[in-house]
């Protein structure tokens, strides 16, 4: 009897079928396993990047509400740099996550540190660290560091090769240029620190152990003051101008006299003859046939692109100008009590911007003439309880403030500005206690005036062809004959200011 051997050989195939699956099925499991493994750390890592950013902004947050605890008005508790580590105009914040500032930031235990530096620009516009020398408002540099601990252990094929072979040292050269560079991850020393130094200017190079692995973010941001005075014309309700014969420009007073540029892009002030802009909020926005040489925001508006309109158009800008409450001043002078005749000051003392020499009077009908106390810049501020319809003179090395409850009509021949700058002339419209009540300044040619006007309540209006050099703020606005404004840059840093904000944001990539 034949005996087939068909069925063992369909036995071997399946066995051998069976193992090869399982071999297959092991290969494919250890795969995954490694992807998975690899796919968890890369997800920890990518997470950790993310919340150290986090972290870091949430340092500059805290050092911005510091900031604007100082501005004039604010009475915070607690009082500003409350635990911070000053040292002259540097403030140095604890770091999150320790015993000193035991709070942390998410639920990864991710820490920040912050150091705020006061600063300025000059003239020129050149960045310098510390005060202001002219006593303007401070800008101020925020470098906030953040740092989020890194799950899991170093990957055996991490690159992390050196740029010279040596081991890491306090020394840029020999820093790590492979995936650690990269991600920032810091498994032993402080990158950041052994290359460039705490703060990030080569000075203070150092091997700092890390106590965890962790990846660490860094910011910077330039901070600078909301003054009154940003802007050409500002209002809340409406504008209507320029007339055909007028215009709006700007030019920069720290650079001379002012002179028309706006058209020559070779002249060496061009840059500085294209800030007149206008913002209005609501849609009320009227233009005749005269330029605008800046921007021009509205709140809900359609004003179109023109080649009258020589900067960037934006319809959807919300503007709040609040209501101008009378602040508080130096004890007034005992006398005069009112300026009903032709009358000369020189006050005994300069005063300060912070403390001037103050004057309350009743009336303002004749003419004051204001002088230098000596040879020192000279701060004079004026609170007048009813209308002013008189006429002023500011002399050399005078810095004068008026502060008006009533309305006010004079020609701009009546107020003469001897210093030649805007900031040094100041008029502020008090707000009626009644918010339906409408302040109205008229200011009538002829003449010119130098000057600024601040007034939220107020319907000013310019007629015939006065020439204005300085800043418009008021609830409308007309200058619709031949009347020209030329807005002083240098009026970025007059008067105080509302607000702070962030004028640049950068990450630190190295």
């Amino acid at each position: 009897m034949k005996v087939s051997s068909i069925p063992n050989e369909r036995g071997n195939v399946l066995l051998c079928a069976i193992c090869t699956i399982f071999v297959i099925s092991l290969i494919a499991a250890n795969v995954l396993l490694n992807c998975t493994a690899r796919y968890n750390q890369a997800s920890n890592q990518v997470r950790s990047w993310n919340e150290a950013l986090y972290a870091a902004e949430s340092g500059a947050d805290m050092a911005f509400a510091e900031i604007r605890k100082t501005l004039p008005g604010a009475s915070p508790s607690p009082s500003p740099w409350t635990g911070w580590a000053p040292s002259g105009t540097t403030y140095v914040s604890p770091v999150t996550g320790t015993a000193s500032l035991p709070w942390t930031f998410g639920s990864d235990n991710l820490q920040a540190r912050t150091v705020v530096e006061t600063c300025y620009f000059d003239s020129s516009g050149v960045f310098h660290l510390g005060a202001n020398p002219t006593g303007a408002w401070p800008w101020y540099r925020i470098r906030s560091k953040g740092t989020s601990p890194l799950q899991g252990l170093k990957r055996t094929g991490m690159d992390d090769r050196l740029s010279n072979g040596n081991r890491f040292v306090a020394n840029g050269s020999t820093r790590g240029d492979g995936d650690t560079l990269l991600r920032k991850i810091d498994f032993n020393f402080d990158h950041f620190i052994a290359t460039y130094g705490p703060n990030g200017d080569g000075t203070g190079k150092a091997l700092q152990a890390v106590n965890a692995p962790q990846i660490a973010r860094r910011i910077e941001l330039i901070v600078g003051a909301v003054t009154p005075f940003g802007a050409a014309v500002r209002v809340t309700t409406s504008f209507d101008g320029p007339g055909s014969a007028g215009l709006i420009d700007s030019f920069n007073s720290n650079n001379g006299a002012y002179y028309f540029a706006a058209n020559n892009p070779s002249d060496p002030h061009y840059a500085d003859s294209h800030s007149g802009s206008v913002a209005v909020n609501s849609p009320t926005f009227f233009m005749h046939q005269g330029p605008i040489w800046g921007d021009v925001s509205t709140n809900g508006g359609n004003v179109l692109p023109s080649n009258l309109i020589h900067g960037v158009i934006d319809n959807n800008v919300p503007l709040t100008i609040p209501p101008l409450v009378m602040p508080s001043l130096p004890t007034p002078q005992p006398s005069p009590v009112a300026f009903n005749s032709n009358t000369t000051i020189t006050p005994a003392s300069p005063g300060s911007v912070s403390a001037p020499t103050t004057y309350l009077v009743s009336s303002w009908s004749k003419s004051v003439t204001f002088n230098q106390s000596g040879s020192a810049q000279t701060y004079v501020a004026v609170h007048v309880t009813s209308d002013f319809t008189g006429q002023v003179t500011v002399n050399t090395g005078v810095h004068v403030q008026v502060f008006f409850d009533g309305n006010m009509s004079v020609k701009a021949r009546d107020l003469v500005n001897n210093t030649g700058l805007a900031a040094n002339m100041q008029f502020y419209g008090i707000s009626p206690t009644d918010p339906n009540t409408t302040q109205t300044i008229a200011i009538a040619s002829p003449g010119n005036f130098v000057g600024t006007f601040y007034a939220p309540s107020a319907a000013i209006s310019f007629t015939g062809n006065p020439d204005i050099t300085g800043s418009i703020v008021g609830k409308t606005y007309s200058g619709n004959g031949n009347t020209t404004l030329h807005y002083d840059r240098a009026l970025d840093n007059a008067g105080e200011p509302s607000d702070y904000r962030i004028a640049s944001y950068v990450e630190d990539i190295r």
